[in-house]
């Protein structure tokens, strides 16, 4: 495989003559014998890898620039550019012809710098293009349920098409999970693929907005680099495609993104972030729990500082908040963060007030019965912050010393129904406490809004007394 700049060097000094590939040759020759189009691409991979196999290890070595071995490449890469100009359909009716160019520029190709480099060749030759789109409508995925499949197998499947009939992403994704290996185009159609995005861009969007499924979605995005498959998800109308581009980088590509695909990441998820009824199943693929989605973090900021109010509201009910969780909480500062550089001041405030409220109202799990050991964080501690120093006027902030004293005596006379539920009730105050406090002593151009990880003691929870009475060693 080469890079474009080496691709476009050899086309460069080619001198419009061709070495014949042997193999793929007598493919294309016995074409109208075989009566099995099943093996049509296995039998194409085998002849390309017959005929030019050595190319990778040829273009390592790097001949000299004008040498005999870079034209002799010249010439076989020249089988490969002169196939696709002079295709005709007439003389290449079982398509072999097509496929076996195809299957020759996988050789040369490296995510897509074959096609880029012999774009300015290719651009005019219409008829060779529209091949290409032939070649990806004949492939589209269908499943087979084995006889003896298992009755759980088969109720998944059919649980899984209904979630698709009824666009239910959040149950689809769901669903999507149990399948941990897809299918992919194969060596021919993916080149296709390649092919178009550089070529034919509008035809590749088509062919998405045909998409009525998740499985056909993937294999049309699963094997394009993922820049690609997140532009082609944001240009189509299908929601399958979006699906299966979100749960591609959502739970399949975990990785640190590049700034291109952080781009065009962010552009999808504004494009989603639009539809305010969908908009909670979206964020329940890739935001639930955003440990498992460290890498899209960024891209998810960068679009809620273009999006509306709804949907910040919407982002902040999306996390299942958890005591103790300081990996989810780095997740959701780092989300924050980048949303806090580039939001306007009114979305701002908009997201810190969601985030105060859903905090207050949560209380470190208050009312699932949580018992606090220790002193507790949230994932939402950054818009918290946020929204005492940016949205709620530092005079009308309660001071948080007098906030915890006055919450102190009201613990001291509640009952409580064990020594850990009492315990738990002050660990409550104090967790709040940290929180109030940083706010109190932060600045509204310091960069990190963030509590640290010390723990800062109220006056009235240093005394010897209380810290016995609640058994707090002030950790």
């Amino acid at each position: 495989m080469a890079d474009e700049a080496t691709l476009t060097h050899l086309l460069g000094v080619w001198d419009g003559n061709v070495v014949p590939l042997a193999a793929l040759g007598k493919v294309i020759t016995e074409a109208a014998a075989s009566s099995d189009p099943n093996t049509r691409v296995e039998r194409l991979w085998a002849a390309a890898g017959a005929d030019l196999g050595d190319i990778p290890r040829a273009l390592v070595i790097q001949p000299g620039p004008t040498s005999t071995e870079t034209h002799h490449l010249a010439r076989r890469l020249g089988w490969t550019v002169t196939t696709l100009i002079d295709w005709d359909p007439r003389e290449d009716t079982s398509g072999m012809r097509i496929e076996a160019a195809l299957a020759s520029a996988s050789a040369w190709d490296e995510a897509g710098s074959f096609w880029k480099a012999v774009r300015f060749r290719l651009e005019k030759c219409r008829v060779t293009v529209k091949a290409f789109e032939i070649v990806l409508r004949h492939r589209e995925p269908r499943a087979n349920i084995p006889d003896d499949a298992p009755i759980w197998e088969r109720e998944h499947w059919h649980a899984l098409q209904e979630a698709e009939r009824a666009s239910d992403w959040k149950r689809l994704g769901e669903r999507a999970q149990a399948f941990r290996r897809l299918p992919h185009l194969d060596v021919c159609a993916l080149q296709a693929a390649l092919a178009l995005v550089q070529l034919d861009w509008p035809c590749l969007v088509r062919l998405a907005n045909e998409v009525k499924s998740w499985m056909h979605g993937h294999l049309l995005l699963g094997s394009l680099p993922l820049a690609d498959a997140l532009r082609l998800a944001n240009a189509s109308r299908s929601s399958h495609i979006r699906f299966a581009a979100m749960e591609r980088v959502a739970n399949r590509e975990i990785r640190s993104l590049s700034p291109r695909e952080e781009t065009d990441l962010r552009n999808l998820l504004i494009v989603l972030s639009r539809n305010e009824d969908d908009w909670p199943s979206w964020l329940s693929i890739c935001n639930e729990y955003p440990v498992r989605q460290p890498h899209i973090q960024a891209a998810l900021g960068r679009a809620l500082a273009r999006s509306g109010g709804k949907a910040s509201e919407v982002y902040v009910d999306s996390i299942s908040l958890n005591v103790f969780d300081i990996e989810t909480r780095d997740c959701v500062t780092r989300c924050l963060m980048e949303f806090r550089a580039r939001a306007g001041t009114g979305r701002r405030r908009v997201l810190w007030h969601k985030a105060f409220d859903r905090w207050q109202s949560w209380n470190f799990a208050v009312s699932e019965g949580q018992i606090l050991n220790a002193v507790a964080r949230s994932a939402l501690d950054y818009g918290v912050v946020g929204w005492l120093i940016e949205g709620k006027p530092r005079e009308q902030t309660t001071d948080p010393e007098a906030s915890f004293e006055k919450d102190l005596r009201a613990l001291d006379k509640e009952w409580h129904s064990s020594l850990s539920a009492a315990a738990s009730g002050f660990l409550r105050l104090v967790s709040r406490y940290q929180v109030f406090a940083h706010a109190s002593s932060c600045l509204l151009d310091d960069r990190d809004w963030l509590p640290g990880t010390a723990v800062l003691v109220p006056h009235a929870g240093a005394n010897s007394f209380v810290r016995s009475r609640y058994r707090w060693n002030g950790a």
